[in-house]
């Protein structure tokens, strides 16, 4: 009777334990669950890495992505889907990368110029890392190209540095051209050119320009009123292509390890 009792009690303690370990391994695996990966799960989302070569439809979404990166390992960027924050939101991340662009929105390339379009906005909310976590030239904001001329351009809301970004920031003998105020604060404008050999959409050896708008004070959530730049631009002659290529929300960092995480954008037209 003693001995059964005594193997009774051992069996009991062993399974004791054995759910103890269960417990133990399942609190494990919750904590180490990427809440990001969870979070674009639930939505439908996507994640992407690597370069995308180009933009790439969005499954169900009117908005198309893109991924750049020229080093760096597990660089990623991570879409929430359509049923979370605007259906743009997004959140990217870099480790050691020289640079980095990961960028969500409108992909247009049909032939027309930006005035074919109504009106174009976009509202966005975000978090980011640390200043010093993105290098020295980042930039975020709306940001796109237009071809019949080639042109790069941003509107730039924010950045991963302390102070404002001048025209040695910017590079490509950057010149202020003019400052202009709308939604509610002063931009400046600059203007650049990218020496031959930059890349480039199209893929040519050749210097293209750059048009910027540049806010002087930061800024993580808000509407962007993108026309109303294309048109501040032109009043000083500096005139998009006549075939407008894409307008999408922008993460670029110029080199480190860092992350941006949306929880809103969205674009429309009025």
């Amino acid at each position: 009777m003693y001995i059964k009792k005594l193997l009774s009690a051992i069996f009991v303690l062993f399974i004791c334990v054995l759910n103890l370990s269960c417990v133990s391994k399942i609190k494990q695996t919750e904590q180490t669950a990427d809440p990001f990966i969870e979070k674009m799960e639930l939505n439908g989302g996507r994640m992407f890495s690597g370069n995308s070569q180009g933009n790439r439809p969005l499954p169900g979404s009117p908005y198309g992505y893109e991924i750049w990166s020229e080093s760096g390992n597990d660089n990623r960027l991570i879409w929430y889907g359509n049923e979370y924050g605007g259906g743009g939101a997004f959140r990217a991340e870099w480790n050691n990368a020289k640079t980095f662009l990961g960028r969500v929105g409108l992909f247009w390339n049909n032939g027309n110029p930006y005035s074919f379009y109504d009106d174009t906005f976009c509202d966005f909310e975000f978090t980011r890392s640390v200043n010093g976590t993105a290098g020295g030239a980042s930039y975020i904001g709306i940001y796109g190209w237009s071809k019949d001329p080639m042109i790069e351009w941003y509107i730039v809301e924010d950045w991963f540095s302390a102070g404002v970004i001048t025209p040695s920031r910017i590079g490509g003998n950057a010149e202020k051209i003019n400052e202009f105020t709308i939604d509610g604060e002063v931009y400046f404008i600059y203007k650049a050119v990218r020496p031959a050999g930059s890349g480039n959409i199209l893929g040519v050896n050749e210097p293209f320009p750059q048009f910027f708008s540049v806010r002087q004070t930061t800024r993580q959530s808000g509407t962007i009123s993108i026309s109303g730049h294309f048109k501040a631009w032109e009043k000083e002659g500096l005139i998009l292509g006549s075939n407008m290529y894409e307008a999408k929300f922008l993460i670029e960092a110029g080199s480190g390890t860092g992350w941006f995480d949306a929880s809103h954008i969205s674009f429309y037209q009025r």
